[in-house]
């Protein structure tokens, strides 16, 4: 290496390759570029939504079930406070006024949702009705499909398949009513897993190809593996809110990707904005729902041209400045408690780079920003996980050091290692975080590396010996975190409280600062561990997420009688169903927030693994309290 780093034909060539690469962006960098006023976030904004008639493919109840349907979808849409759904008379004066007639294609959607001030088109179907009859007692299965289609191009920007289940109880077995019930719970699991979704958006970094090549163009996006893109995911490019192209993700890595464009119709370009479509599921033969297909195919045209930059990039930066690259990966800032307080866990990989590593450290920012000779938040030898606590908390105790590396030099030598600096901080020079703050977490690491080995002594005799220096190395970034404590729960209902009306249950909890969302559970399992037992109300959102203490309630009193998730477990069931004999519940609630921004969110309740994708239960979860149910009323004579 020293050899060829001393080579004038490398240097020349370095130079060269420097240029080239540098030239265009410099070009970039004065091109004049026009001003464009910026756009709040859309997260948890409003939507205006059509919800056209459903379709019936099960041959149950034809047309009326479709309509159930449909209406159960809009209901559900609307009281999860996400979308304003326009009502069926609307439409239809709407329609009726410009001439147009159902079935409405496409072009005749568009025009409709425009008419209206609609962003998306709601539509569906009831695939199947299945009933049981060797199931005790009696159930009925409806498979539902809900698609959300952006209003103008028709891309799909949010779905579900769900199935739904309903069992027949003593004195009903009704297989009609059972399949309305179904397509009630249905509908209802669809339009949870549509809010609690979300797609991957990013921009586009680099292109390579263009010009007379441009049907082979190839381009690289700031979003990866860990923020839910998939080989074969289809995304929208965007300019200024209008759709430039289309492109499919070919090859994912850790932090971004590689896509081939399928549709080139303005020219993308570096600072593109992606949004990925939705990839809709299906139902399998056996009525279970299967994972939707891909279309995703190894671009090794593409993924050489696109690493032979970055392997050449690679030569040039460690020709000139010795080695700087990153030695870390896959950065996950989680909020989590421990000992009852709000806490951040920060974890890590090495990548194939990372073997050497002697020393990492963490910054916070805005906190503590990564600076060369800074101060980090901490420093950790081995372990591959860090947990930062909030202040006055402080990691420095007045004993303990961190490497700070030296600069790299160039050239190297023989016979001698350069060791990194060991500093020590003064006690409490770093503070933990402030609670209900928004941070992101910043990871390098210092490695040592082998500059040369020269030859001591001569003959038969002698040996070599080594030289080395240590090396500070690049910063990995992770996503958005907000630590924030435990929600605490209202007066109702009071922890071991009796006689509680199951058919009005209505929790008060309390705001908690940074926390701008709120999901309430309800589940016959003490330990909220059993996934099939627990109740999940749609999202509420504070209204006050700024504040501690502002009482928070569901939009409306829910009636837990009826919860197909609480049903699963025989004993609530038999109480609800009055059967002989049946034993009086115990139930257990509890909430839990997060901020919506956090990526990926707060340390997942079930799995605790970081790399989990599904937000399901990411939250800071209050304790749990329990309370059992007053008599059920008696049935109708």
């Amino acid at each position: 290496m020293k050899r060829i780093r001393k080579s004038r034909a490398a240097r020349i060539l370095s130079w060269v390759l420097t240029v080239v690469m540098v030239v265009p962006l410099l070009c970039d960098a004065f091109r004049p570029m026009a001003a464009h006023a910026q756009t709040p976030a859309q997260t948890g904004t409003v939507q205006t939504v059509i919800v056209i008639d459903f379709a019936n493919r099960s041959g149950t109840l034809g047309e009326s079930l479709a309509r159930r349907a449909t209406d159960d979808v809009a209901v559900a849409l609307a009281e999860s406070g996400r979308f304003d759904v326009l009502g069926r008379e609307e439409v239809a004066r709407q329609a009726a006024d410009m001439g147009l007639r159902k079935p409405y294609d496409r072009v005749a959607l568009s025009k409709l949702a425009s008419a209206l001030g609609a962003s998306a088109i709601v539509s569906g179907e009831v695939s199947y009705v299945h009933v049981d009859t060797k199931a005790t007692p009696k159930a009925v299965t409806a498979g539902l499909k809900v698609r959300i289609e952006e209003a103008t191009a028709g891309d799909l920007i949010a779905g579900a398949a769900q199935i739904g289940e309903a069992r027949a109880r003593p004195g009903g077995g009704d297989n009609e009513a059972l399949a309305g019930e179904a397509v009630d719970n249905a509908a209802t699991l669809a339009v949870r897993q549509i809010v609690n979704s979300s797609l991957p958006e990013g921009t586009v970094i680099s292109t390579v190809g263009g010009g007379a090549a441009a049907s082979r163009l190839d381009v690289l996006i700031n979003r990866g593996s860990r923020d839910g893109v998939k080989e074969g995911m289809e995304m929208i490019v965007l300019r200024d809110k209008q759709r430039v192209g289309k492109i499919q993700v070919t090859s994912v890595y850790p932090a971004d990707s590689q896509a081939r464009v399928v549709d080139n119709i303005l020219g993308i370009r570096p600072e593109d904005k992606v949004r990925a479509v939705f990839p809709m599921p299906d139902f399998a033969k056996d009525g279970s729902v299967k994972a939707p297909r891909r279309n995703g195919r190894n671009s090794m045209r593409g993924l050489g041209q696109i690493l032979l930059a970055v392997v050449v990039g690679v030569a040039i930066v460690a020709a000139v400045a010795g080695g700087s690259s990153s030695t870390v990966t896959g950065v996950v800032a989680e909020a989590d408690i421990q000992n009852a307080q709000p806490v951040v866990r920060i974890t890590w990989r090495d990548n194939i780079w990372g073997a050497s590593t002697r020393e990492y450290h963490i910054w916070r920012q805005p906190d503590a920003p990564y600076n060369f000779q800074g101060t980090p938040v901490a420093a950790v030898a081995s372990q591959r996980q860090y947990f930062d606590q909030p202040a006055p908390y402080s990691f420095w105790d007045g004993t303990r050091g961190f490497l700070q590396a030296p600069l790299p030099q160039g050239g190297g030598g023989t016979g001698s290692t350069q060791e990194a600096e060991v500093v020590t901080p003064a006690a409490g020079i770093v503070p933990g975080f402030t609670v209900g703050r928004s941070y992101n977490y910043v990871l390098n690491a210092v490695i040592r590396r082998l500059l040369g080995t020269a030859n001591t002594g001569g003959g038969g005799g002698g040996g070599t010996d080594q030289a080395f220096e240590d090396v500070d190395t690049g910063t990995v970034r992770s996503g958005q975190v907000t630590p924030i404590n435990q929600p605490l729960l209202g007066p109702n209902p009071a922890d071991q409280a009796q006689n509680v009306n199951l058919t009005a249950f209505n929790p008060t909890w309390l705001s908690r600062q940074g926390a701008d969302q709120f999901v309430v559970e309800v589940s016959t399992d003490r330990a909220f561990m059993n996934r099939n037992l627990i109740l999940q109300f749609p999202l509420v959102f504070s209204t006050a997420p700024n504040a501690d203490g502002v009482t928070q309630t569901l939009p409306s009193p829910a009636n837990l009688t009826s919860s197909e998730v609480l049903l699963r477990d025989p004993v609530f069931a038999n109480f609800v169903n009055q059967q002989p004999g049946a034993i009086r519940p115990t139930l257990f609630w509890r909430v839990g927030a997060r901020n919506s921004q956090d990526s990926p969110g707060p340390v997942d309740w079930l799995t605790k693994d970081p790399k989990s994708g599904n937000r399901a239960f990411r939250y800071v979860y209050s304790q749990a309290r329990s309370f059992t149910p007053a008599d059920m009323p008696p049935p109708p004579p």
